[in-house]
């Protein structure tokens, strides 16, 4: 069960201390409201069993309120003098180790008591899983899909307010001596155009391709020489390397070109500071 605006307003009323607190989302299908109390998860939790790598055993008294009432929590962190905690209400085992999250949630909570929820309105077209750390006092939220994918950014407004807007242009890493451009869901050719604006250069396979009949040498003999190898099963991964003057920076693509001769997509990245 995740939040409709109808189930909402029949909840209880907001927590006085946060009843004047802006609450703002700029995201159509994400919604955010003033809640004091949190229903019972769904009664059909799914393939939790396949799928538990995808949850955290929680340690705050945020994560444990919303673990008593049978939510799988997927994140607990701090925000502000706020606890941000994500779960979902159930599981759909996908291939190569992918699970679906269903029915997924961010509560913010101060100490055990709920006084936030952001919510899907549609929780089908726009899943949510889980909410990781961003810049220096931010908030990711990723999507529930079985690849999840950044939805919003969520950031603190005014003293007690919180706001989900749009993904930020880039992300700060290294302790802010690189950034890296959003790249998420972008053709590599073109991420890799980005990428080098923000410093990060290309770094060409070293290696002999001349064998390979796979998807890297249909790439690379495309114009993009860095990346390495990639997957012959399930999402057809493929890797990426580049170099910045923070450190060294691996991006990941899935699928193949498209029917129109477009490239694979990114779909993750990490970096490795010096």
């Amino acid at each position: 069960m995740s939040f409709r605006p109808a189930l909402a307003a029949s909840l209880a009323l907001a927590v006085p201390a946060l009843a004047e607190a802006p609450l703002s989302s700029q995201i159509p299908g994400l919604d955010i409201v003033a809640l004091d109390r949190l229903p019972a998860a769904p009664t059909k939790p799914g393939d939790v069993a396949f799928c538990e790598h995808l949850a955290i055993t929680p340690g705050t008294a945020a994560g444990r309120a919303a673990q008593a009432l049978g939510w799988t929590v997927t994140a607990e962190i701090p925000f502000g003098d706020l606890t941000a905690v994500s779960f979902v209400g159930s599981f759909v085992q996908g291939t190569s180790g992918t699970c679906l999250r269903q029915d997924g949630n961010v509560g913010f909570f101060r100490g055990d008591r709920l006084t936030a929820l952001i919510y899907a309105t549609d929780a089908e077209q726009l899943p949510i899983g889980f909410v990781a750390p961003f810049a220096d006092t931010g908030l990711r939220l990723w999507s529930g899909d079985f690849l999840p994918m950044p939805l919003a950014d969520i950031r603190p407004q005014g003293t007690d307010g919180i706001a989900v807007v749009p993904l930020a242009a880039s992300e700060p890493v290294c302790n802010g001596a690189a950034e890296v451009p959003l790249i998420y869901g972008l053709p590599i050719d073109i991420a890799r155009e980005r990428l080098a604006g923000a410093g990060w250069q290309p770094q060409p396979h070293v290696g002999d391709r001349s064998g390979s009949m796979g998807l890297d040498a249909e790439i690379a003999a495309r114009g993009v020489p860095e990346v390495d190898d990639c997957s012959g099963t399930g999402f057809g991964f493929c890797g990426y390397a580049y170099a910045g003057p923070a450190g060294s920076l691996g991006v990941t693509t899935m699928g193949e070109f498209g029917e129109d001769g477009s490239f694979p997509v990114v779909a993750d990245y990490g970096v490795d500071c010096r």
